[in-house]
């Protein structure tokens, strides 16, 4: 099942996106995920706490509706960083096109990191920490799950 969802991002950054889209034969919705998917992986922003979502500056003249095309599991993870990183989905992808991009391509050339179901295991750990209540949220089928299957 795939969601659509609307943005709007800087034209300059749309015409990256279709650039290397269209070089690496995929989706730009599926571009853009993989590409958040890996900065989330290489830890390139901190969790946020005590802040409300930010969003982009209001440029919009230099602006572009885009719409993207995910999966079930790919929204929950676009909404869940915007939560962890404490930004909206279209800052979410200025950020890592304008600090994790280069990384990601040259990484993208070695070895293809576009598949489509790298999200397909969420699940969640609740426990109690220090007295509170809390969970982790895991992307990926956690070891002590595994070995009881």
């Amino acid at each position: 099942m795939q969601f659509e969802t609307t943005t709007c991002i800087a034209k300059r950054h749309r015409e990256l996106l279709n650039y290397y889209a269209d070089a690496f034969g995929i989706s730009v919705s599926d571009f853009i995920t993989s590409l958040i998917h890996y900065a989330v992986l290489c830890n390139k922003q901190n969790p946020k706490i005590f802040k409300g979502i930010q969003y982009r500056k209001r440029r919009k003249e230099q602006w572009e509706r885009i719409h993207l095309y995910v999966r079930y599991n790919e929204y929950e993870f676009l909404l869940d960083m915007k939560k962890i990183w404490k930004m909206s989905v279209a800052l979410l992808i200025e950020y890592c096109i304008e600090n994790v991009l280069d990384e990601f391509v040259t990484r993208l050339s070695e070895e293809d990191d576009t598949y489509s179901y790298r999200f397909r295991s969420y699940t969640f750990k609740f426990e109690k920490v220090y007295g509170f209540e809390s969970f982790q949220i895991i992307w990926g089928l956690p070891p002590e799950i595994m070995e009881k299957t």
